[in-house]
């Protein structure tokens, strides 16, 4: 397979790749590896400079404040932007990247003015409110009721797991406004302000000695009718669309690339029986094996590009990338353990170690949530089973 771009389109990678290497601030570069992300006040920092450039938003057009950016245009930034080592930006990834084209596609014009403007912007920092205590994976099974009364809707219940929460302004909800049909039907897409009364949002300590999740609870919470998206009890179709932009932005292979060539800086640093560790010949292989899977992977990705370059939406295909990006992340980042040596077991000592020992040790311990978030990788292989190669359900 040949790939290659056009002279226009290798003239705009030119000058992103010039861009990011000349504007992105060395405290916000090589600092989330494996998925982990940054400082929230470096991270509010870098969404406003890549605002104020007009490139927060590579997909949006730009009567609606993004860049305008064709699909081939997109995949390029999108490589050059993760490719040079700028950091992930959840109040990107959950506001611009899963919630506003799902309001392009299913909000009222009403929706759209008030909340896209503001994502934009970085005004309004928006968490995702999908997973449930005691539904795991099976996020049908949720059970945080919304009770219409008036022109509002009443909940009652908790989420789980929500990134972000505990900075955020606003939620998206799967909520429960039906118990009598099947477990996806009576499902409601809502949109409600953190800051209204009867929700407790508690951050959950992790491992890494942060609280990047918290646990949300509704207690008698009035949310106006108007924050509505799409019909009562569409949800469960809304979510399938919000998820699939997910999972097809969830590996940004530029990073992957990146992480491969961290490994190898790292092992030519680490000295072994007497030589950089990158000379050992079982190291070589393992290295090139993952070098081949990660170009597989890419190739992957032109070929869904060249899908949506015809108008295809992302379908299920979207689960394969999630679940083989996810999976193969986990073992660069075990390879770079490798390559670090004894020294990836400290991460706490920064003045002692410089930053790719610790880089190295909190990418290792975030990949392990990698085939989890987004929909865990037996979710994901049960999508591509049943509706990609239409096996039967058992």
């Amino acid at each position: 397979m040949k790939v290659s771009y056009s002279s226009d389109e290798e003239r705009f990678r030119e000058e992103v790749r010039k861009w990011f290497e000349e504007n992105t601030p060395p405290d916000v570069k090589d600092q989330t590896l494996g998925g982990s992300t940054l400082e929230h006040d470096l991270m509010f920092k870098w969404h406003k400079t890549l605002y104020e450039k007009g490139w927060i938003s590579p997909e949006f057009p730009k009567e609606m404040g993004g860049a305008g950016f064709s699909e081939t245009e997109q995949f390029i930034f999108n490589y050059e932007y993760s490719h040079c080592g700028a950091p992930r930006l959840k109040t990107k990834l959950v506001s611009l990247g899963m919630l506003a084209p799902l309001l392009l596609q299913h909000g009222t014009k009403e929706q759209q003015d008030r909340f896209i403007p503001d994502m934009l912007s970085g005004k309004t920092i928006w968490c995702q409110g999908f997973s449930e205590p005691n539904a795991g994976s099976d996020l049908a099974s949720l059970n945080l009721k919304a009770v219409p009364e008036g022109n509002y809707f009443v909940l009652n219940g908790q989420k789980t797991w929500t990134s972000m929460a505990d900075h955020a302004d606003w939620i998206f909800l799967l909520v429960r406004t039906d118990s009598s049909g099947k477990k996806q039907e009576g499902i409601s897409f809502l949109l409600a302000d953190l800051k209204t009364p009867g929700i407790t949002i508690r951050p959950i300590e992790a491992l890494t000695d942060h609280a990047p999740f918290c646990e949300v609870f509704f207690d008698d919470v009035r949310v106006p009718r108007e924050n509505l998206v799409g019909k009562m009890g569409e949800g469960w179709k809304l979510a399938g669309a919000l998820l699939q932009h997910e999972r097809l932005n969830a590996f940004p292979v530029g990073e992957l690339i990146y992480a491969i060539e961290t490994v190898r800086k790292n092992s030519e640093k680490t000295i072994y029986r007497g030589k950089p560790l990158m000379q050992d010949p079982v190291f070589r292989r393992k290295l090139a094996a993952l070098e081949v899977d990660c170009n597989s992977l890419l190739y992957t990705f032109f070929r869904i590009l060249s899908q949506l370059k015809v108008g295809s939406a992302p379908g299920p295909e979207a689960s394969f990338l999630k679940v083989y990006g996810s999976e193969l992340y986990r073992r660069v980042m075990d390879l770079n353990i490798e390559a670090v040596g004894p020294y990836g077991q400290s991460w706490y000592n920064l003045e002692e170690f410089d930053n790719s020992i610790h880089q190295a040790t909190m990418g290792w311990i975030n990949s392990a949530s990698l085939t989890i978030w987004g929909g865990s990788s037996e979710i994901q292989r049960t999508v591509i089973a049943t509706q990609v190669l239409k096996l039967p359900r058992k």
